[in-house]
């Protein structure tokens, strides 16, 4: 079956004119960059989630209950209680590891004696390191290709990828050759991850469901951050909009499950969906943030509209597992 790509489309236009009218000319022209990798570091190093999917509290309790059997326990204290509890000195890198709110959430913890956390972002390290001291927690920082920094082989207890590890290309290859040998023999690799459709290519099937859900949406719900204008349909990015904005977004997110099977023992392995609402709520997510009855209810029937979808489709765009060597 031939795969559902665009190269534009009219919600790239669209998606740029809004952001530009929300954060200034300044945010167009930062990346208008020559090097991939100078595009990557523009685009994380000026992030700030304003209405991602994400944000809604009970979308992300569910992906809690999904993990773990509870809404308020969030996977950094499942894998403390079910996988290390009674052991101690451990060290644990994050890779990818952005502001370092996962690193914060594990260092909390008495057992880890040592934790590395790398990002591409000097922006993000910087923050990172800010967060981390006012609350006493000791994380070690590093900015760069996590390849190419000399972290000790063979050392590590814990390997952590949460939202990044779809941000490598050749991903085969990088937990292969790169990952694998970081872990101790019994070391564990926990992944949280985004492995659905390379480049964010949406699925006919997807923008259909979407869309039909958009349209059900009361007006109020469907509008855009800081405007007046209103949501009116999900479209796939343009391939070239995605290189533009950060080359590595989503660049072989697809062979993610299959190399985790391939060079890895699956410990387990959830789905957490990701096919529907990452898409339908981008830009008005903000207006499912409140305690609102008819939000609420909102909410609960995108849920469940969304797991649906995954079961019937027979595909998960996200994950989260425990894997062993």
């Amino acid at each position: 079956m031939a795969k559902e790509i665009s190269y534009f489309t009219f919600g790239d236009f669209w998606d740029v004119y809004h952001k530009v009218k929300e954060k200034g000319l300044s945010f167009l022209l930062s990346k208008l960059k020559v090097l991939p990798k100078s595009r990557v570091e523009s685009k994380w190093n000026s992030y700030a989630s304003t209405s991602d999917f994400w944000l809604v509290p009970e979308i992300t309790e569910s992906w809690n209950e999904i993990i773990s059997g509870n809404k308020n326990t969030i996977y950094e204290d499942y894998v403390v209680t079910n996988y290390l509890k009674g052991k101690s000195n451990l060290k644990l890198i994050s890779i990818g590891c952005g502001e370092g709110l996962h690193d914060r959430n594990f260092a909390k913890y008495s057992c880890f004696s040592q934790i590395d956390a790398v990002d591409v972002s000097g922006d993000s390290i910087a923050n990172a390191k800010s967060l981390a001291q006012k609350g006493h927690l000791n994380i070690h920082y590093h900015q760069g290709d996590f390849k190419k920094l000399n972290f000790e082989l063979g050392s590590y207890d814990v390997v952590l990828f949460s939202s990044s590890l779809h941000h490598f290309e050749d991903v085969e290859n990088t937990l292969a050759n790169f990952v694998k040998p970081l872990l101790k023999e019994d070391g564990l690799l926990v992944v949280f991850e985004y492995c659905g459709p390379n480049r964010l290519q949406w699925t006919n099937a997807q923008l259909q469901k979407s869309n039909d859900l958009l349209q059900k949406l009361p007006q109020s719900y469907k509008q855009l951050f800081r405007s007046t204008s209103l949501k009116k349909q999900v479209y796939r990015p343009g391939i070239w909009r995605m290189l533009l904005v950060d080359p590595s977004e989503a660049v072989d997110s697809e062979a993610i499950v299959p190399s985790l099977a391939k060079h890895f023992t699956i410990v387990e392995q959830k789905e957490l969906g990701w096919n529907i609402l990452h898409l339908l709520l981008k830009g008005i997510a903000h207006n499912f943030v409140n305690d609102k009855p008819e939000t609420k209810a909102l909410i609960a029937d995108l849920l469940k509209e969304e797991k649906d979808f995954v079961q019937s489709q027979k595909t998960s765009d996200a994950i989260f597992g425990v894997y062993k060597k």
